[in-house]
């Protein structure tokens, strides 16, 4: 998998290492075909003089040389398994060393696309392995990394090995983005890309990722291009997986794409259909799919899909009566009428759509209601808007109920304390002069003791 960038050390000059890895190949030809050995050895001559005397190489001479060891490398897929690694980091290293590594680097991306011979159960991991090494050696904003990349996701999705994408997962969700920026590509190629990692996320099972990419590459369509055949069809392909992916509730991202809103124009029953999903509830799908089957949309796109966007639009129908119920009390009655299902499933489909984090709340099996505490709006305009400042001004009410009260309170607390301290400085005074009489608070003089009598003696 991609990783931080790395070199990889290979001992020799350029016309040692070229000479060895084409005495390897007509091992692995094994055919009396003409030798790749005596075919660049007249170009490896001049080269090896350069060498002997540390001249500038000729990175055109290197090129000739690479142009013929490049053509036979395809042969390396039908080597012995041990040996295929060790084969294609000499051949990586001797196209470093190209004018323009590019122009071979895809062809060896090319190569390894392709299944390996010689391991049928191991040479998608030996293909992810080698494509590996060429991206770490690039620089980060080589924008030959692309197409590395794009073989590597291609080795993926053929092998449908979900290990090898989840292993790969982390870089997309964490690098992809820098890597587009950095590598400068233009509209085509990034849509290219997305769609490569579309299709290698589908093989491994991963819906979400999926989803998240084909949104990506509908917003590479320029605008002048929105209702080009191949825009249309990626418009298709996007809003249909939208549609019956049993997670996405949000269709926003898809009504803001030009591309989808060409389908106005081009398929104007699918776009119907999204914006039933879009803002309205059962009773309007329901009438939709009376008067349009299926099977008569968009060439049958949908024609297998009746029960998983049934399935959605009662979870979107319940998350919008939610949403649009002032009480915040659903009674059980009510949600089965809206959602055409029996009493006794009522709880069902209310678990379900606050799975789907549609919808916040607590059922009441004894009230037979659910509390909503909180609702997805599914559209936001100018009657949500109203209703959010019908709501806040409820809330402003009952504040302002609150502070009057508490401001109420705070006054008659005030009140009694000053009657309270009224009343126990009275008391104190009535208590001081309970006989009638006036309180006389002069300071007392000390009084004279009286002298006491003579003792007289007793004479016996």
């Amino acid at each position: 998998m991609p990783a931080p960038t790395n070199t990889l050390l290979i001992e020799g000059s350029f016309s040692e290492l070229a000479d060895e890895f084409a005495q390897y190949v007509d091992a692995v030809r094994k055919s009396d075909a003409a030798s790749l050995q005596a075919d660049i050895s007249p170009l490896l001559e001049p080269l090896r003089q350069q060498e002997q005397t540390d001249s500038e190489p000729d990175r055109k001479q290197r090129d000739e040389v690479l142009k013929k060891i490049v053509s036979a490398a395809t042969v390396l897929n039908s080597a012995p398994e041990k040996e295929i690694t060790p084969a294609y980091n000499l051949l990586i290293h001797l196209i470093h060393q190209a004018s323009e590594p590019d122009m071979f680097l895809s062809r060896i991306c090319a190569y390894l696309s392709k299944p390996i011979a010689s391991s049928p159960q191991f040479g998608p991991s030996l293909a992810i392995s080698i494509l590996s090494t060429i991206f770490n050696t690039l620089g980060d904003a080589d924008s030959s990394r692309f197409h590395v990349l794009l073989a590597i996701v291609a080795v993926i999705r053929q092998a449908a090995s979900a290990a090898a994408f989840e292993a790969l997962k982390p870089q997309l969700t964490a690098q992809l983005p820098a890597w587009l920026s950095a590598w400068e590509l233009d509209d085509e190629e990034t849509q290219r890309l997305h769609l490569a990692v579309v299709d290698a996320a589908q093989a491994a099972g991963d819906q979400e990722l999926a989803q998240t990419h084909i949104i990506q590459a509908l917003q590479t369509i320029p605008a002048a291009q929105a209702a080009a055949p191949a825009s249309r069809d990626l418009a298709v392909r996007a809003l249909t997986a939208a549609l019956t992916h049993p997670a996405v509730f949000d269709f926003t991202p898809l009504t803001a794409s030009d591309a989808v809103q060409a389908l106005r124009a081009s398929d104007a029953t699918l776009f119907e259909l999204l914006e039933v999903f879009t803002a309205d509830t059962l009773d309007a799908y329901e009438a939709f799919i009376q008067s349009t089957p299926l099977a008569t949309i968009s060439g049958g796109v949908l024609a297998d899909a009746g029960d998983a966007l049934q399935t959605k639009m009662r979870l979107l129908t319940l998350a919008s009566l939610a949403a649009s119920t002032p009480s915040r009390s659903l009674p059980y009655a009510t949600i089965a009428s809206a959602l055409r299902v029996p009493d006794a499933d009522v709880e069902k489909w209310v678990i379900d759509t606050i799975r789907a984090g549609l919808v916040e709340g607590k059922l009441s099996q004894l009230r037979s209601e659910l509390l909503v505490h909180r609702a997805t709006y599914r559209v936001f305009g100018e009657k949500q808007w109203a209703e959010v400042q019908g709501r806040l001004m409820v809330w402003r009410r009952s504040l302002e109920h609150v502070l009057a009260t508490v401001r109420s309170e705070r006054e008659r607390f005030v009140r009694e304390s000053i009657q309270a301290a009224q009343a126990a400085e009275e008391g104190a005074k009535s208590g001081d002069n309970k006989g009638g009489k006036p309180i006389d608070r002069r300071p007392r003089q000390p009084q004279a003791s009286q002298p006491s009598a003579p003792v007289e003696a007793v004479a016996e």
